[in-house]
């Protein structure tokens, strides 16, 4: 199962929204028709962008909801304050229509070989006074049973909120997991409760290694392949806790940094979510489906978040990514087809709309300034604001302020001219002769 396209109404912030997503092997069609070359270097990646409260998380949130609406007034979820609220009148109804691409895995079979089987699920959330109801447009056909089916290989989704951590494994009953909620909301809990913990690698991974030992040397090679060249994993375990190796040190993955335990963490839930759910006699590698993961470049440094996306998206190339994030070495890794934009509209509601300048290849600070986010100046405001000053001055005539200018400008607070004996170096003699000249 891939997300071809979502449309939203009335769900918190937003009025109406469509966004049209990328999945492996989509066509080109009238949705990326100004999108070249085709197909992407990263045809099976999204990627979210938006300021603070623009309606980022609500996108994850919406995808969640309109996927597993059939299930979820069961699942554990309760709703809150989801439908729009409005200087207008009241809000009673929000939807959210999601257009699917149906695989083999989901027991699809399609009429002619290499044609899409497309499907659509509604979800529909009602207000009746203060509270409100979430329900789903029924969907007939046997397809849709295997939506019920824990062990069903069929609508593979997994979620990662950005408060996502791992739980202790003293404290993971995987038994009383399946009891306290139902393993396809499980699967992305995290979006949506903040304390919620994602499965341990220690809790699951050990019996594989008798259970299934294929899967267990996949998961392995897996874990070590998307991870950064500075940690390797080999499965080595002592005293019921994986080890890893940071810089050929030996480190339990407790004592690992907060950047490694969040990106390993939430990398060894899916892949235990994926061991679960994959067609019998397949790879994991091969398994379809959507993954998101909010706010991707969390705790990650930024050697690694130039190559966080591309190593996920290759090694796992069946599966439909959608993140989010803030950081512009990720931005600097897409093309402008893999990015969509959240920004407020003249109404204040957010707007969804894809850059039309391209990214790929732009440093952090291109990226910044360029309408991905929209910065004037990457600089301190303080800082900037002196240069500023000093800009205006040269203009009017004065040297001094111009070569301030210059000498500000290409080495930062450095540039101290009422200390002069503290180190700075004296600006170069081609800054002084232009300068000279203003």
């Amino acid at each position: 199962m891939y997300v071809r396209s979502l449309r939203i109404e009335n769900l918190r912030a937003f009025g109406k929204a469509k966004l049209d997503l990328l999945y492996p092997q989509r066509h080109l069609d009238k949705a990326f028709n100004d999108v070249r070359p085709w197909p992407p270097r990263l045809p099976n990646v999204n990627v979210i962008l938006g300021a603070n409260g623009a309606g980022k998380s609500t996108i994850l949130d919406a995808t969640a909801l309109a996927l597993l609406s059939p299930l979820i007034a069961s699942s554990g979820y309760r709703p809150f304050a989801l439908i729009r609220r409005s200087n207008r009148g009241e809000v009673k109804r929000a939807t959210i229509l999601a257009d699917l691409v149906l695989q083999d895995q989901d027991g699809a079979i399609g009429p002619v070989p290499g044609k899409e089987v497309r499907a659509e699920l509604e979800t529909v959330i009602d207000r009746r006074g203060d509270v409100e109801f979430v329900r789903t447009t029924e969907q007939p056909g046997p397809i849709w049973e295997r939506m019920y089916d824990d062990n069903s290989t069929a609508f593979f989704f997994v979620g990662y909120g950005a408060t996502r951590r791992v739980e202790a494994v003293s404290a993971s009953d995987l038994a009383v997991r399946r009891k306290s909620r139902l393993l396809k909301y499980e699967r992305v809990a995290s979006l949506f409760e903040d304390h919620f913990a994602l499965v341990p690698l220690n809790a699951w991974l050990p019996e594989w290694r008798t259970q299934n030992p294929g899967g267990y040397r996949q998961v392995i090679s897996l874990i070590d392949s998307l991870t950064p060249s500075t940690i390797r994993f080999s499965g080595e375990i002592e005293q019921g806790e994986y080890l890893f190796k940071h810089r050929n040190v030996s480190v339990p993955f407790s004592a690992l940094s907060d950047g490694y335990r969040a990106y390993i963490g939430w990398v060894g839930d899916l892949l235990h979510h994926l061991c679960m759910g994959a067609p019998r006699g397949a790879k994991l590698v091969e398994s379809r489906g959507v993954v998101m993961v909010d706010e991707i470049d969390l705790h990650i440094h930024p050697d690694w978040q130039r190559t966080i996306i591309p190593k996920l998206a290759r090694k796992l190339k069946n599966l439909q990514f959608i993140f989010t994030t803030h950081s512009p070495l990720v931005v600097g890794t897409l093309e402008r087809a893999n990015i969509l934009t959240v920004d407020h509209g003249r109404n204040g509601a957010p707007v969804i709309s894809r850059p039309d300048e391209e990214t790929f290849g732009l440093s952090a600070d291109q990226v910044l300034r360029s309408k991905a986010f929209g910065l004037t100046s990457t600089r301190d405001p303080e800082f900037s604001e002196n240069l500023n000053r000093l800009s205006q001055a040269a203009q009017r005539g004065s040297k001094g302020a111009a070569l301030q200018f210059m000498r500000e400008a290409a080495i930062g607070g450095a540039a101290r001219v009422d200390a002069p004996n503290d180190g700075t170096p004296d600006p170069p003699d081609w800054m002084r002769q232009i300068a000279s000249k203003v």
